[in-house]
């Protein structure tokens, strides 16, 4: 094997191990760096009306056009020390977007409701994400650096970019929302698997929210292959085959222009999933 060949599984070897959630309290991101990535100012965007869905205490409503319903579900608690420490999780209700605007995507859209104090007592991860959003929720002038955002509990991977960050507040607390795409290793940020990411607590600090949406960017690739077409206005992967790939250079130019996109050249419109989110009611 090539040197330059060790050299890069070395690499990825090292970047593998540090994306294994949660068995960091800390996950660190490919793409981490020392500036915080830019926030956009919060929008009072009326709630556009749709489909109402309900199961048990949790209420909210899909827009027209995004989605035709959900499927709800409550899902059984997972507490066995045995298994997979990121799927640890207390019952929870669970809701599967259908007819969703995007389909073959990578993520199922769904939206998950988890009692928070249950989840943070079974899950470190759990508890370090909730303790990382309630700590930006309390300061309004947060900057949300890439090691202060919250993460998935339940994805053994790692967040490789944050874009179009922003605070949602829904009608019984508030959270906060980005771009995003995970992965274990350096990857091509592309339409297949970038999603919008929404995480939130109700007010009284019983119920932890988290939203997983696919969604489309003009000027991503298709997929995830790294020789996929790029469009023109596109940011090309570096790949392993450049003597010196900048992978960092390449996260923060991609997070740069999904910034300056306007929400309505995404698919679906950025605000309408906050529409969705913004409806959300959680009752005691």
């Amino acid at each position: 094997m090539k040197l330059r060949q060790l050299f890069y599984l070395s690499i990825l070897l090292v970047v593998i191990m540090a994306c294994t959630l949660p068995s960091s309290l800390t996950p660190t991101s490919p793409t981490e760096t020392s500036a915080p990535p830019a926030m956009i100012a919060p929008t009072n965007t009326p709630i556009a009306t749709g489909s109402t869905v309900t199961l048990n205490n949790v209420t909210f409503t899909i827009p027209q056009g995004l989605a035709k319903d959900a499927l709800t579900e409550m899902v059984s608690a997972v507490t066995d020390p045995n298994g997979p420490t990121w799927g640890l999780a207390p019952a929870h209700s669970e809701f599967t977007l259908t007819s969703y605007q995007l389909q073959d995507k990578f993520h199922k859209p769904k939206l998950y409701v988890y009692p928070a104090q249950e989840y943070a007592a079974l899950s470190e991860g759990a508890a370090e994400s909730i303790k990382r959003l309630e700590t930006g929720l309390a300061n309004p002038n947060t900057q949300w650096a890439s090691d202060a955002l919250p993460f998935i509990p339940f994805f053994n991977a790692a967040q490789v970019f944050a874009a179009q960050i922003q605070i949602i507040k829904f009608q019984n607390g508030s959270g906060v929302r980005f771009l995003t795409e995970y992965a274990q290793s350096f990857a091509t940020v592309n339409n297949h698997e970038l999603f919008y990411h929404f995480q939130g607590v109700t007010d009284d600090g019983k119920y932890y929210i988290i939203v997983i949406m696919p969604i489309t960017a003009p000027m991503l690739a298709a997929d995830e292959k790294p020789d996929s077409p790029v469009p023109s206005d596109g940011v090309p992967f570096p790949g392993f085959n450049d003597p010196n790939p900048d992978f960092m250079g390449y996260y923060n130019a991609i997070t740069e222009k999904l910034n300056a996109t306007a929400p309505d050249s995404f698919a679906p419109n950025l605000s309408t999933l906050d529409n969705l989110v913004k409806s959300i009611t959680i009752t005691p």
